[in-house]
């Protein structure tokens, strides 16, 4: 008799009588920044600082870095273009219209926010916030196209609507702040 006693003891025991749940970890909601950590991508000529626990986005095709963090993303683009960059506040104007109507004709459910005309690294930018569905989810993003050296660099900032003004604060405007371009 004592020794199925003794066994349904250390059954329960072993088992850990089924109270602890394990949850899995967060893999949607962004991590706030912590720290910051300097990011050089050499090839493109762009550095800039940023989260340290934020890891690097690879090179891939037009895409030379950026970072990410679960839903929100940096990613950074390079254009090289052969047509002249617009040199002047007219200028600038005609091609944030310009790319205005081409985003609006790649998604349909692009809304912009609002729009600006300023420097980023030194150089002339246009910087437009709205709203935009990418695979089949609405993102908040902050897109800056840098003209620089021949090139458009794109910086592309994006997360969830939950969380677009939270990281817009704490990360995506500091990250264009600190950003760098050498020739």
């Amino acid at each position: 008799m004592r020794r199925p006693l003794a066994l349904a003891t250390l059954t329960l025991v072993l088992s850990g009588c089924g109270n602890d749940v394990t949850r899995p970890p967060e893999t949607r909601v962004p991590d706030p920044p912590r720290g910051t950590r300097k990011v050089d991508i050499r090839d493109s000529g762009i550095r800039f600082t940023a989260p340290f626990n934020w890891p690097d986005l690879q090179a891939q095709g037009q895409r030379v870095g950026g970072i990410q963090n679960k839903l929100a993303t940096v990613a950074i683009w390079r254009y090289q273009r052969t047509e002249p960059l617009p040199e002047s506040r007219a200028a600038l104007r005609e091609v944030r219209d310009l790319l205005v109507e081409r985003v609006k004709r790649r998604d349909a459910t692009f809304a912009l926010r609002s729009s600006e005309l300023l420097r980023r690294g030194g150089a002339r930018a246009i910087e437009l916030v709205g709203r935009q569905t990418m695979a089949g989810l609405p993102y908040e993003v902050r897109s800056s196209h840098i003209f620089h050296d021949g090139a458009e660099i794109v910086v592309d900032a994006y997360s969830p609507p939950a969380y677009f003004q939270r990281l817009d604060e704490t990360v995506f405007v500091p990250l264009l702040e600190s950003l760098r371009l050498r020739r």
